[in-house]
Order: C-alpha cells, then structure tokens, then sequence
C-alpha cells in the first residue's frame, strides 16, 4: 500500500514538472528577448578568448565585431539586464568551463556596485535571466542555493513562477506560438521596432538623444558606498580568475555628465572603486574620465546612461585603441572626475524640472558645472488645453507656477551668457 502511494506521489511530482516545463515554455514572454539569442550564441562559440561581463552597459556598449578585429581574438558581450555581480559570477564560471578564456574585462557599472544586497534574499527577474542562461548542473545549483532563502527556494526551482517573465497576454501567447509554428522562434534574431542585434550580445538602440535635451522630472537616487555584498563576489571573481591564470580587467562604461550630475558627485564613486580595485592588485579605468577629444555627446545615448547605435560605434573603437597600446592613458583619460569637469567649457548639462506634490509649481535645476548660477537664464512656457503661455523670458528665476486643474506640458530653454544650450520639455498635471 505505501509503495503505491510512493509511486502515485512521484507520478505526480513527474507530470507536474513535465506540465511546468512546457507552460513555462510557452508563457515565458522571451520572443523578443536578446539574453535568449545572446545564450544560443554563446554556447555555439568554437572558443572565447576575451569576454565582457555586466549589466546593460555593456550590452549597450560593447561591439564584440569591432573588438576581433582590434585584439584578433574571438570576443563576447556577457551583459545581461540588471545583471547583478552574483550572475556576473555565475556567468564567469560558466564561460571558463566551456572555453578556454584568456582575459575578462569586468564593467563595475555603480548601479551594480552600490546594490545593497546579501545571501539568500530571494531571486528577481535578473537572476531568473541569468539562471536560465547557466547550463552547467552544478553551477546552476550553486546559482540557486547562493541567491533563494527558504521561503523562496520552490519559486527558484519551479519552472514557472514570480518574476520568470511570464505573460498571461493572449495576444503575445498567440504571437509565441505563431513563431515556434513558423520555426522563426528558433532562428534566434533579435530585432524590435528601435533596436537591432551586432551579434555576440551586443545590442544596438537606433533612437538618439538630440544635443541639449536631457531632462528628467524627478531626482536620481544618489551615489552610495560600494556594498560589501558586491565586494564579496568581486573577491570571489578574482580568486577564480587567478586559478585558472585568467587576466581580469576593471572598467567602468561612459554615461552621459547629466546623469552623473543628478546622482551627486561622481568623483566620490569614482575614488572609492579605484581605491578599492587598486586594493586588490589591479588598475582601474574610468571612460567616465575621458577627456574632451575622446567625449561623447547627447546624441551618442539613447537614454541617459546607455549608449546607441553610433556611441556604441565610437566608444568601442576607443576602448579597444586603449587597450591595443594605440593611445596612452594619460592621452585618454583625466585622472579624476573632478578635473574633467573643470577642465570643461561652462556647459548646462541638462535641466531637472521638479513639480512640487500638488503639481501647482515647479523649479527649474540646472545640471552644470558652472558655479556662477547668474550667467544662466532661461525662457519658459506652457502649452495646455487653453493653448500656449510664456511664462518668463530671459530670466534668472527657476521657480514658476502652473494653473489649477490643469495638464499639459513645460517647455523651457536655457543659455549661458546668452548662448542657447538646452531646449527641454515634461509633462505636467496640476490638481
């Protein structure tokens, strides 16, 4: 009688995974996602001599095609969305136990090294990303074990669940079935109506930020110490590395000045990770720090921190020129953050427009290296349902208000000694 029981339990266990799988086949909403094509490739690679590994920046950032051609080695782009340092290890493992890898370059991107975290907090969609990246068995488990607490490790193992990109969408459902009916799923392309695919993980957004019209309507969370959890696997990265003689190299990717300017003082960051990869044995190299001849421009991003199809372009050439021996550190770089600002020509950056709670009014915040606020002035309108206003012209004042019960958008410009620099625009609702 109990031997039958046992049987029925484990026929159950057997056709409720097997159901599993193929639902979460079926519902995982992945038609258009660019880890599942960069995982195809990366398992078809004949070897990887040099890997990148990150987060989007790097999948932003990195051509792999320009990086052959410039160290005549076979180059791959690892970076995974919000990939933590946790999968950043997981996926290292995995890459030195499929290939013979040579040297890694490591992108220590801030929103990844400031990210409070710890062992066993429970796996989110990154992590899922990166779990179903990992082939291995035992890395797998590893991956698990290291990131699930007890309340959250079925989650982790079951094929479907929180957080796996699941969709519910009739229409999507319908539109993956209709791919894998085509064979087009299996063709593993990656192409959205404003972004294309450079192959090897690299991901190329075709939209452009025109010069001069960053703006956001809310604060960035600021710089934050490095977090331990994030030393923790940096350590356990390196020691990997060294035992399977792997060179490891620190970099951090270009973002644009305004989005630093908004999160605070970079500088801070910037001196606090050289310290500590310096700590470690290594140099350390900030493209935040490249100087004027080598810069990139608002229309090199296609948000505020990633770059498109034409930054990715530049920036890959001078990294690789960088670290080719073509140009010299000192040719490239500043050697702080600091000083590449003030080394620059008086520029607005981008405009910060921060309605109040209500929406009744708003301040103007210049993101600027410049320290005499009163050479800036600024022309602003509205534009609702009643039409257009101008609100100021040729003004120093930053704090105007909005009509009640009002929605519509803001425009304002701004100059620097009469010289236009931004022309920006946000919505507004004031209740």
């Amino acid at each position: 009688m109990a031997s039958k029981i046992a049987f029925k339990v484990l026929l159950f266990i057997v056709f409720f995974f097997i159901l599993s799988f193929f639902t979460a086949f079926i519902l995982k909403d992945d038609t258009t996602s660019y880890s599942r094509v960069l995982s195809h490739e990366f398992y078809n690679q004949e070897n990887i001599d040099i890997l990148f590994c990150g987060a989007s920046h790097v999948s932003h950032g990195m051509n792999p095609k320009i990086a052959d051609a410039a160290f005549g080695k076979n180059t791959f782009n690892a970076g995974t969305p919000s990939q933590g340092i946790n999968g950043t290890y997981a996926i290292i493992r995995q890459a030195l136990k499929n290939y013979n890898i040579s040297k890694i370059y490591l992108e220590t991107d801030f929103a990844v090294a400031c990210r409070n975290g710890s062992l066993h907090s429970g796996m989110g969609k990154s992590d899922f990303i990166v779990q179903s990246f990992l082939r291995d068995s035992s890395i797998k488990r590893d991956f698990i074990l290291e990131n699930s607490s007890p309340d959250t490790i079925f989650n982790a193992l079951l094929p479907i669940g929180k957080d796996k990109l699941m969709t519910v969408s009739p229409k999507r459902v319908f539109l993956k079935l209709k791919r894998i009916v085509t064979g087009e799923y299996f063709r593993y392309e990656y192409k959205t109506k404003d972004a294309g695919y450079a192959g090897k993980g690299c991901v190329l957004d075709y939209e452009r930020i025109e010069n001069g019209t960053f703006s956001n309507d809310d604060f960035e969370p600021p710089f934050l110490p490095i977090a331990d959890y994030w030393k923790f696997y940096i350590e356990k990265i390196v020691k990997l590395c060294k035992e399977n003689n792997v060179a490891l190299v620190f970099y951090s990717m270009p973002c644009s000045d305004f989005y630093l300017h908004e999160k605070g003082n970079y500088n801070v960051f910037y001196e606090e990770m050289k310290d500590y990869i310096n700590s470690l044995g290594f140099d350390y190299y900030d493209f935040n720090l490249l100087r004027e001849e080598f810069s990139l421009y608002d229309e090199d991003y296609f948000d505020d921190n990633h770059l498109n199809v034409y930054g990715i372009e530049k920036y890959s050439r001078q990294f690789c020129n960088f670290f080719t021996g073509k140009i010299t550190e000192t040719e490239m770089f500043h050697s702080s953050y600091r000083e590449k600002t003030e080394s620059q020509m008086p520029v607005v950056y981008g405009l910060l427009i921060i309605k109040n709670e209500t929406g009744r009014s708003f301040e103007i915040i210049p993101m600027t290296n410049i320290k005499n606020r009163q050479a800036i002035t600024y022309d602003v309108a509205i534009k609702n349902s009643d039409g257009e206003k101008i609100l100021a012209q040729n003004t120093h004042e930053t704090k105007f208000f909005l009509p009640e019960k009002s929605s519509g958008k803001i425009f304002v410009k701004s100059y620097v000694d009469g010289i236009q620099h931004n022309s920006v625009k946000e919505n507004y609702a004031a209740f």
